[in-house]
């Protein structure tokens, strides 16, 4: 290759190349085959050792955020599970406290994340928490229409609060 060729080639944007990923996949199912246990725990450790194992020789998969991305992940993972223990001892509370005033609603939480899988994951992670239903998204993928069991204080700050705690950890895992 002439050298006036390689300066034409287009370059590689910077990135996880797919490789990676399904490569991770790979290893931790590796893993899970050669434990010969497939559970929950057995699957995470798989995953983390699969994670290092591509971790150590990083430069040979060139310049990648893969690895950067990997703590934004687990704080997404961390503050799910966080909110979701949270929010189920609150409706525990709500439930068996009879004659305990709450007001439930459907509240309208404008939307940041705009790329298709940000608001699916936002939406689900939404639904999956107890108390709170992903209802419909705006046909221009602005706002969020969510019901809410109990909305506690007014309606802005429940906005704030679901977006602090899964817009800004899920657009940190995804830029």
């Amino acid at each position: 290759m002439a050298a006036s060729d390689r300066d034409t080639e287009p370059a590689r944007p910077p990135g996880p190349p797919i490789r990676l990923y399904v490569l991770h996949v790979v290893l931790t199912l590796v893993w899970v085959l050669v434990t010969g246990a497939f559970s929950l725990i057995n699957l995470i450790i798989g995953y983390v050792l699969a994670w290092v194992a591509l971790w150590v020789p990083r430069q040979l998969w060139g310049e990648t955020r893969y690895f950067g991305h990997f703590g934004a992940i687990v704080r997404l993972v961390g503050t799910f599970l966080y909110e979701l223990v949270e929010s189920t001892l609150s409706v525990l509370r709500l439930v068996y406290t009879p004659g305990l005033p709450f007001r439930s609603g459907i509240i309208a939480v404008p939307l940041d994340v705009r790329d298709d899988v940000e608001v699916m994951l936002f939406a689900n992670l939404i639904s999956l928490t107890p108390g709170t239903l992903s209802l419909d998204v705006s046909d221009d993928r602005r706002t969020l229409y969510v019901h809410a069991m109990a909305l506690e204080g007014d309606a802005d700050a429940q906005k704030r609060d679901l977006k602090r705690t899964f817009e800004t950890r899920i657009r940190e895992a995804t830029q």
